[in-house]
């Protein structure tokens, strides 16, 4: 009998989703008068303490049966609140757990309705100190954090962020994939406390609820979380967006421009000017693309307009610029001992820079040294020249414009190093030989449309296996132009 009893009482526990692990029978079956109410509380700040849904959970230890309960489990809502008015009447054990370094533990009867809070201490206290809000659409946070947990020797500190009301990690995506909450984390940092600035780009006219969250390496799954900040974005103010530009690779007609503009926003970049021959130029650029101007004024100042434009046809409104160009008598691109910038590459292609050592070295070695002109490195003097051996041999921005044939071998990919050869007549494109690239040639998608920039230039030779025909550079618009294509 006492075996039938013990089952059934197993049983009845299970399907009432309470565990007892004593064989009595309970008598409270439908004596649920108990319930509590409260929040989670900060020791050091007594402000509540946020969590995430399932971040943390409310325990309660159920007295009457001694040593050998089992607590009840229930969830923590993630504003810190909890609340339960369904509970048997009983003595009880309560304490929390979830991304705490400390807890409190509560003792008492619950029969009745009742209010306690329970005390924690956050392993990490986190704080969005600074929310602006940039173009509509850009949001520019400041957060800070404070680790408490003194057994953390690392942390994980970062932004959710989403159209989800109190977004947590768990729901969270990497920023490159498709969902409705994000994360940005930065782990593995050793500082016990620190602030931080990010930049988050939005979707216009969307309201966003935004959250700082940290987690120790001894931590668990267990994150802890800032207030909740809710923002609400507008349609896009493209025209506070500063023109910042860099100048780039620099001749005495033509500037390659770098822009720093947030993609997101930006859709096309559209440049006006007046070239030298007093003509207006358009030109459109995307901002992941080098955009550039040429034709200019030599050693001369130009007022470039910029305007910005979005995916929707929003304009930014013309802002203006300033490019200064060289002199002719100026070196192209300046060898390291005679001041060139570290952040400017030599060339932007490898196969162009070869290219014009080759040919630079064949034009100026009679008169400077014989031995240039059937050098099998004469591709690579121009590195020479730039790093030790006589930086005085780089050409200038006369030489490269004292062209009027010039030959390009080997994996071109860009043709923006050919903005400078203005009285460039015949272009010449061969696959490598044996100075370099041997058996490559340059690529099938470059983009044709820099030459139209050329306006001296009337001829291209295509040599056996360049990969480029005479619909390609139809295609760009140089239907003028009589190409020669060798098979």
């Amino acid at each position: 009998m006492k075996k039938n009893i013990i089952k059934y009482c197993t049983l009845t526990s299970l399907i009432l989703a309470i565990t007892l692990t004593g064989c009595e029978l309970d008598e409270r079956i439908d004596d649920l008068t108990g319930g509590y109410e409260g929040h989670l509380i900060d020791k050091l700040s007594g402000d509540t303490v946020t969590t995430e849904y399932y971040g943390a959970k409310i325990m309660l230890l159920d007295l009457k049966y001694g040593d050998v309960a089992q607590p009840l489990v229930y969830n923590i809502l993630p504003t810190g609140e909890y609340k339960n008015s369904k509970v048997y009447p009983s003595n009880y054990r309560v304490w929390a757990e979830g991304p705490f370094y400390q807890q409190d533990t509560i003792y008492g009867d619950i029969s009745h309705m009742k209010q306690m809070n329970l005390t924690v201490t956050p392993n990490i206290s986190l704080q969005i100190e600074k929310v602006e809000l940039k173009y509509g659409i850009a949001a520019e946070i400041t957060y800070s954090y404070v680790l408490h947990n003194p057994y953390s020797t690392t942390v994980d500190i970062g932004m959710v962020y989403g159209t989800d009301i109190y977004p947590g990690f768990r729901t969270a995506m990497n920023e490159t994939e498709s969902a409705r909450t994000y994360k940005r984390i930065k782990g593995g940092l050793t500082a016990k406390s620190g602030e931080f600035k990010e930049t988050f780009f939005l979707r216009p006219n969307t309201t966003y609820y935004l959250r700082a969250l940290g987690k120790g390496n001894n931590s668990g799954d267990y994150w802890n979380y800032s207030k909740q900040y809710v923002l609400q974005t507008s349609g896009v103010d493209i025209s506070g967006i500063p023109i910042e530009m860099n100048q780039g690779i620099t001749s005495a007609t033509s500037a390659v421009l770098q822009w720093s503009f947030p993609e997101s926003i930006v859709d096309k970049i559209k440049l006006s000017y007046t070239n030298r021959d007093g003509i207006t130029v358009e030109s459109i650029f995307s901002p992941g693309v080098k955009s550039y101007v040429a034709n200019l004024k030599h050693d001369a100042t130009t007022t470039i307009g910029v305007e910005l434009l979005t995916k929707e046809g929003v304009s930014s409104g013309v802002k203006n610029i300033q490019i200064v160009t060289n002199k002719l008598t100026d070196y192209y691109v300046l060898a390291a001992q005679l001041g060139r910038p570290e952040n400017i590459p030599l060339f932007y292609d490898r196969a162009f820079k070869m290219s014009l050592s080759k040919s630079h070295a064949e034009i100026k070695g009679p008169g400077i040294d014989p031995g240039w002109v059937n050098s099998p490195f004469r591709g690579e003097f121009i590195d020479w020249w730039n790093s030790w051996a006589a930086p005085t041999n780089m050409p200038k921005n006369e030489d490269i414009e004292n062209y009027t044939t010039f030959t390009l071998y080997g994996e071109v990919k860009t043709l923006l190093d050919m903005l400078p050869f203005v009285n460039l007549e015949k272009l010449i494109i061969l696959p490598g030989g044996d100075l370099f690239d041997t058996g490559l040639t340059i690529k099938a998608d470059v983009d044709l449309t820099v030459l139209s920039n050329l306006k001296k230039l009337t001829t291209v030779e295509l040599g056996v296996g360049v990969p480029l025909n005479e619909t390609h550079f139809k295609n760009a618009g140089l239907t003028h132009l009589t190409i020669i294509k060798h098979q």
